[in-house]
């Protein structure tokens, strides 16, 4: 996003003066330049006429071990210590000083949406417009006005295509392309798209489908991940695996448990065996069975118990981890995290602020190495894209195994299962829920029509 942020229309000046500043003196000069905002290690270098790799080691790494200055979380920006500066009253900044911002197309769209993350769309319409997205597409944004913007548009739209790495449908760029380019009309030129004219220009409202809500993951190719993730993997990689399965949090979340959120517990099991030898766990059932003096059959198994707070939706839940493969090299790996005095399961810094307004960008590049690991790993055990509908998001498969893993083993018992994820059952119906025809199947056996 800096690089769209430091483009200039056109470009007519240096990010700093020419100056070259006597050795004796840079580390003060840094500081004061940090003092007036932010900088990155290669601004910095530049501005000294350095390559950065040697004037990192020479002058930032000091003043950083000497507590002098301090990175911004989640960017390559430093700043003096104890300034309270984040990702995005930096990328505020840049936004205000960048020319495609001061664009009218720009300056009317940020007045008149005041959403949370309507830069995300601002952004990718000056990727398309700077030519960052294809060489080929580059105009000005104030080239498009009220009067030609329909004769623009298709060009605009052919470019994307012509470089789309995802699956084309309906001839139309993705989704999150046609959302900028829609807000770029509706609120830079306060034009009104109608449906037709969405589908005639293939920027179309039409959200694309979700997966399927019975997207799940069968109990062999959890065994096959298990030994293709410890044979060829890190125990870190395989016990996220697990993490992300069982508990199905979001895929920034994995990064934000707490060790001091977890515990480790002995659970007694209580079980009677049916005709067919099934083990039957209900309380009830179990109840009733010591009532008739049936045999009772009981072992003790190792659990986690993790509560949880996801930021998107600022509530708190309860999550748990019954496999014993996964618990027993969690808890060795918990206690060697808490030796190590760290704070989070999976990221090393403890003093990282994860507030509700940053923490997704602080994990962009955490979630995203994730997603293009448990990408390859799903497509090894059996998954195709296909399954995941238009994007193959594997991080979000995994909200979708362990909530489909959880109403299978408690015969979809959607209030308890949505008691783990969500405020009630209505989204855990629709998007996640739906019944597996193999479990269907099952339930329609004692089913008999006149």
């Amino acid at each position: 996003m800096v690089n769209i942020l430091n483009a200039k229309i056109p470009s007519s000046h240096s990010r700093f003066d020419d100056n070259v500043t006597p050795k004796i003196d840079i580390q003060n000069e840094i500081l004061k330049l940090l003092k007036i905002k932010p900088h990155t290690p290669t601004e910095l270098a530049n501005h000294f006429h350095q390559t950065r790799e040697q004037f990192s080691k020479s002058h930032i790494y000091p003043l950083r071990d000497s507590k002098k200055i301090e990175k911004v979380n989640g960017s390559h920006y430093y700043q003096l210590a104890k300034q309270k500066n984040t990702i995005l009253t930096i990328q505020k900044q840049l936004r205000s000083e960048s020319d495609i911002f001061k664009t009218e197309l720009f300056k009317n769209w940020t007045r008149k949406n005041h959403a949370k993350f309507e830069h995300n769309n601002q952004t990718r319409f000056a990727r398309i417009v700077l030519g960052f997205v294809t060489p080929k597409f580059k105009i000005h944004p104030d080239d498009i006005t009220k009067e030609n913007w329909k004769e623009i548009i298709p060009s605009m739209v052919d470019a994307l295509i012509e470089v789309a790495n995802y699956e084309v449908v309906d001839g139309e760029p993705n989704w999150s392309n046609r959302q900028a380019i829609r807000h770029a009309l509706k609120y830079g030129l306060g034009i009104d798209i109608s449906k037709d004219e969405g589908i005639e220009l293939r920027i179309s409202g039409q959200k694309p489908k979700e997966k399927s809500s019975d997207l799940h993951i069968t109990p062999e190719q959890i065994t096959q991940a298990k030994k293709l993730l410890l044979k060829h993997y890190s125990i870190e990689d395989y016990l996220k695996f697990g993490v992300k399965t069982w508990t199905f949090v979001r895929p920034s979340t994995v990064y934000l448990i707490e060790l001091a959120k977890m515990e480790f517990i002995d659970q007694l099991v209580e079980y009677v065996e049916d005709t067919d030898g099934v083990k039957l766990t209900d309380e009830k059932v179990v109840a009733y069975a010591k009532f008739r003096g049936d045999k009772i059959y009981s072992y003790v198994r190792r659990i986690c118990h993790i509560e949880v707070h996801e930021n998107k939706t600022h509530d708190d839940f309860d999550k748990y981890i019954l496999d014993s493969e996964f618990v027993e090299p969690l808890e060795q790996f918990y206690n060697t995290r808490v030796s190590r005095g760290k704070k989070y399961l999976f990221w090393e810094d403890n003093d990282t602020k994860f507030e509700s307004k940053t923490y997704d960008r602080i994990l962009t590049s955490s979630v995203a190495r994730d997603n293009k690991f448990f990408k390859k790993i799903l497509s090894m055990i059996g998954f195709k894209k296909s399954d995941f509908g238009i994007y193959f998001r594997a991080n979000y498969g995994f909200r979708h195994f362990g909530i489909q893993m959880w109403l299978i083993a408690t015969d979809y018992n959607y209030n308890l299962v949505s008691e783990m994820s969500h405020e009630g059952t209505e989204t855990l119906k629709k998007w996640y829920g739906k019944r597996t025809q193999k479990d269907f199947q099952r339930k329609i056996k004692g089913v008999i029509m006149n």
